[in-house]
């Protein structure tokens, strides 16, 4: 539109020039009647310009104004379409974040309940063997009654192989010991008693060679006594040596030792005190035991029994912990890649609220140069000849 009116105003000139040299040379005397009408002629050129460049001013600022609205209406539906689709992605990642919640808590209930559950056998196992001690703890003080009155010699008799029995039955199973067991097939000897393993027999052999040694139990002449523990120590040497050769058979499926059997404390306890007659013992594979030591040994055979048939079922037990293991570490390899899902889900969400803030403010500034921006045709009153001069830039 500047080129038109630049054209325009060039032709106003040169006609106005050529009329002027025209009037000039042959009117000459009418030079103020020229004047007057070219004055008038230049007025009414002004006022056409004037009202063309209004209109083109109008023109310019309805396709401003038009351009303006469509570039507001788009950059609200992009930002309509923009919010619908943050709201979709929040709505998706709360819902998979409701879903992974959900799932890990479900699998950590699981686990907590099981681990209760192994920890109610525990309990229960440890009740057992409270119970279990109690009843150890009588049988020990029955014991130690019962070894006062072993001073009496019409108790002592047969008594150490009733105690052994009697211990076998308290704390083994009926199945888990045989008493006066023959070791060698059509032979007369038979031993005490043996306790049944898987593979062997362990033989228990009773000896209370307390007439030999009562200068231990009546006396306290250091004399009398240092003879008494080397009568001790011949006498048990010598029951050593035949409990190896009567009742130490592996090819026979007994084991490579034997327990010998001393239904008394203070016997077995001036037993402890000859190192020598230890020595001598284990030489031959035998080991002496009393009342409280045999009990203690039963009760750790009976919790092993135990053990050895809750064994039986070991392998599925294993296999079992095993998978729990496996369930774990997929458990614990999935928990890792939601942690790192969740972290790049919340980059991912911090860069799109940083492309999101910055396109809100690209759009805030847009729409605050509408009004800068705006035209008016009254603020610039009537255009001289120079405004109508094009601009270098």
């Amino acid at each position: 539109m500047s080129p038109i009116l630049i054209a325009s105003f060039s032709l106003f000139l040169l006609g106005f020039v050529a009329l002027a040299f025209w009037l000039h040379r042959s009117q000459q005397n009418q030079s103020q009647l020229g004047f007057k009408l070219l004055s008038e002629s230049f007025e009414s050129l002004q006022r056409n310009l004037d009202v063309k460049n209004s209109t083109l001013r109008t023109e310019l600022s309805d396709a401003l104004q038009q351009n303006r609205t469509e570039l507001q209406q788009g950059l609200f539906q992009a930002s309509q379409g923009l919010d619908l689709k943050v709201t979709s992605m929040e709505k998706k990642l709360e819902t998979r974040l409701g879903d992974l919640t959900q799932s890990v808590g479900q699998k950590l209930e699981l686990n907590l309940k099981e681990g209760f559950l192994h920890f109610d056998k525990i309990q229960e196992h440890l009740k057992k063997a409270e119970l279990q001690l109690i009843g150890l703890n009588q049988v020990g003080q029955s014991i130690n009654d019962l070894n006062n009155l072993l001073k009496l010699p019409h108790l002592r008799g047969g008594f150490g192989e009733a105690m052994l029995e009697s211990l076998l039955t308290d704390l083994l199973p009926q199945d888990c010991f045989e008493l006066q067991y023959r070791v060698v097939p059509h032979s007369t000897e038979r031993v005490d008693a043996v306790i049944k393993y898987p593979n062997a027999v362990l033989p228990i052999d009773s000896k209370f060679p307390k007439e030999q040694v009562l200068a231990l139990f009546e006396t306290q002449d250091p004399g009398l006594l240092e003879a008494a523990r080397k009568t001790l120590y011949e006498v048990m040497r010598g029951l050593a040596k035949q409990i190896r050769e009567k009742y130490i058979h592996p090819e026979y499926g007994t084991t490579d030792m034997a327990l010998l059997f001393v239904p008394s404390e203070t016997l077995y306890f001036e037993m402890l005190r000859s190192v020598k007659l230890c020595e001598e013992l284990s030489k031959n594979k035998v080991f002496a035991v009393s009342p409280n030591t045999l009990s203690v040994t039963l009760h750790a055979i009976s919790v092993a029994r135990n053990y050895y048939e809750m064994a039986k079922g070991v392998e599925k037990t294993i296999l079992e912990v095993k998978k729990s293991q496996q369930h774990f570490q997929n458990f614990e390899s999935r928990f890792e890649e939601i942690g790192n899902a969740l972290q790049k889900a919340q980059a991912s969400f911090g860069v799109a609220g940083t492309h999101l803030s910055r396109f809100s403010s690209a759009i805030s500034r847009l729409t605050g140069l509408e009004s800068s921006e705006t035209l008016s045709p009254t603020s610039n009153p009537g255009l001289g000849p120079s405004a109508l001069m094009p601009q270098n830039t």
